[in-house]
Protein backbone atom coordinates (compact mmCIF):
# COMPACT_ATOMS: atom_id res chain seq x y z
CA UNK A 1 0.00 0.00 0.00
CA UNK A 2 1.03 3.51 -0.61
CA UNK A 3 2.52 5.36 2.39
CA UNK A 4 0.13 8.33 1.96
CA UNK A 5 -2.91 6.08 1.77
CA UNK A 6 -1.96 4.42 5.07
CA UNK A 7 -1.56 7.81 6.77
CA UNK A 8 -4.87 8.98 5.32
CA UNK A 9 -6.69 5.84 6.54
CA UNK A 10 -5.21 6.17 10.04
CA UNK A 11 -6.14 9.87 10.31
CA UNK A 12 -9.61 9.16 8.88
CA UNK A 13 -10.15 6.29 11.35
CA UNK A 14 -9.10 8.38 14.35
CA UNK A 15 -11.31 11.30 13.19
CA UNK A 16 -14.28 9.00 12.63
CA UNK A 17 -13.83 7.43 16.07
CA UNK A 18 -13.63 10.82 17.80
CA UNK A 19 -16.67 12.06 15.88
CA UNK A 20 -18.75 9.03 16.82
CA UNK A 21 -17.72 9.36 20.47
CA UNK A 22 -18.77 13.03 20.42
CA UNK A 23 -22.17 12.21 18.91
CA UNK A 24 -22.73 9.43 21.45
CA UNK A 25 -21.85 11.78 24.33
CA UNK A 26 -24.19 14.54 23.15
CA UNK A 27 -27.18 12.23 22.67
CA UNK A 28 -26.62 10.20 25.85
CA UNK A 29 -25.61 12.83 28.40
CA UNK A 30 -27.79 12.91 31.52
CA UNK A 31 -30.61 15.43 31.80
CA UNK A 32 -30.31 18.33 34.19
CA UNK A 33 -32.02 17.59 37.52
CA UNK A 34 -33.15 20.90 39.01
CA UNK A 35 -34.67 19.22 42.06
CA UNK A 36 -31.17 18.34 43.32
CA UNK A 37 -29.36 21.38 41.94
CA UNK A 38 -28.65 24.31 44.23
CA UNK A 39 -30.17 27.51 42.79
CA UNK A 40 -27.73 30.07 41.40
CA UNK A 41 -30.04 32.94 42.31
CA UNK A 42 -32.96 33.22 44.77
CA UNK A 43 -35.32 36.09 44.04
CA UNK A 44 -38.96 37.18 43.99
CA UNK A 45 -41.18 37.03 40.92
CA UNK A 46 -41.32 40.82 40.87
CA UNK A 47 -37.52 41.15 41.13
CA UNK A 48 -36.95 38.69 38.29
CA UNK A 49 -39.52 40.35 36.06
CA UNK A 50 -38.17 43.84 36.85
CA UNK A 51 -34.63 42.82 35.87
CA UNK A 52 -35.85 41.56 32.50
CA UNK A 53 -38.15 44.52 31.87
CA UNK A 54 -35.30 47.02 32.51
CA UNK A 55 -32.94 45.37 30.03
CA UNK A 56 -33.65 41.99 28.48
CA UNK A 57 -30.04 41.47 27.34
CA UNK A 58 -28.65 42.00 30.85
CA UNK A 59 -31.44 39.79 32.26
CA UNK A 60 -30.48 36.98 29.88
CA UNK A 61 -26.81 37.27 30.85
CA UNK A 62 -27.62 37.28 34.57
CA UNK A 63 -30.32 34.55 34.64
CA UNK A 64 -30.13 32.74 31.29
CA UNK A 65 -29.97 28.93 31.51
CA UNK A 66 -29.34 29.08 35.27
CA UNK A 67 -31.25 27.38 38.08
CA UNK A 68 -33.39 30.15 39.57
CA UNK A 69 -35.55 29.90 42.69
CA UNK A 70 -38.49 32.30 42.51
CA UNK A 71 -41.07 33.15 45.19
CA UNK A 72 -44.40 34.86 44.67
CA UNK A 73 -48.16 34.65 44.77
CA UNK A 74 -49.91 32.22 42.45
CA UNK A 75 -52.03 34.13 39.93
CA UNK A 76 -52.93 31.21 37.68
CA UNK A 77 -52.46 27.44 37.81
CA UNK A 78 -53.24 24.84 35.14
CA UNK A 79 -52.63 21.17 35.86
CA UNK A 80 -53.29 18.32 33.42
CA UNK A 81 -52.11 14.72 33.34
CA UNK A 82 -49.29 15.69 30.96
CA UNK A 83 -48.00 18.97 32.36
CA UNK A 84 -48.60 21.91 34.66
CA UNK A 85 -48.12 25.66 34.49
CA UNK A 86 -48.03 28.06 37.42
CA UNK A 87 -47.92 31.82 36.97
CA UNK A 88 -46.33 33.73 39.83
CA UNK A 89 -46.94 37.44 39.84
CA UNK A 90 -46.79 40.55 41.85
CA UNK A 91 -49.23 43.16 40.50
CA UNK A 92 -48.39 43.48 36.78
CA UNK A 93 -45.21 41.39 36.63
CA UNK A 94 -45.31 37.70 35.85
CA UNK A 95 -43.18 34.56 35.85
CA UNK A 96 -44.56 31.50 34.05
CA UNK A 97 -43.23 28.20 35.43
CA UNK A 98 -43.74 25.06 33.35
CA UNK A 99 -43.53 21.54 34.82
CA UNK A 100 -43.04 18.34 32.84
CA UNK A 101 -45.21 15.22 33.09
CA UNK A 102 -42.81 13.30 35.35
CA UNK A 103 -42.86 16.11 37.93
CA UNK A 104 -46.66 16.36 37.77
CA UNK A 105 -47.13 12.61 38.28
CA UNK A 106 -44.61 12.43 41.12
CA UNK A 107 -46.05 15.43 42.99
CA UNK A 108 -49.75 15.36 42.07
CA UNK A 109 -50.91 15.83 45.68
CA UNK A 110 -48.73 18.93 46.08
CA UNK A 111 -50.13 20.47 42.88
CA UNK A 112 -53.69 19.91 44.12
CA UNK A 113 -52.93 21.90 47.28
CA UNK A 114 -51.80 24.99 45.37
CA UNK A 115 -54.54 27.57 44.87
CA UNK A 116 -54.68 31.03 43.35
CA UNK A 117 -53.49 33.59 45.90
CA UNK A 118 -51.16 31.21 47.77
CA UNK A 119 -47.50 32.10 48.11
CA UNK A 120 -45.10 29.46 46.81
CA UNK A 121 -41.53 28.95 45.65
CA UNK A 122 -40.47 27.31 42.41
CA UNK A 123 -37.03 26.36 41.09
CA UNK A 124 -36.55 26.23 37.34
CA UNK A 125 -34.29 26.94 34.40
CA UNK A 126 -34.66 30.53 33.20
CA UNK A 127 -35.46 30.68 29.47
CA UNK A 128 -35.79 34.45 29.16
CA UNK A 129 -38.62 36.90 28.57
CA UNK A 130 -41.70 36.19 26.50
CA UNK A 131 -43.68 39.34 25.71
CA UNK A 132 -47.02 37.60 26.37
CA UNK A 133 -46.26 35.17 29.20
CA UNK A 134 -43.57 37.09 31.07
CA UNK A 135 -40.34 35.49 32.24
CA UNK A 136 -40.29 31.78 31.45
CA UNK A 137 -38.97 29.04 33.73
CA UNK A 138 -38.82 25.51 32.31
CA UNK A 139 -38.13 22.14 33.96
CA UNK A 140 -39.57 23.62 37.12
CA UNK A 141 -39.93 21.87 40.48
CA UNK A 142 -41.84 22.92 43.58
CA UNK A 143 -39.67 23.96 46.51
CA UNK A 144 -40.72 22.73 49.96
Amino acid sequence: MNKYLKIFLIVFGVGLTLGLCGVYYVFHMPHRNLADEKPSIVTSAKGLFDDFSKDETIGNKKYGNKAIQVSGKVVDIKVTDKDATIVLADETSGVTCSFDSATVVDHKAEFQKIKVGYATSVRGQCDGLDMIQGVMLSRSVLVQ
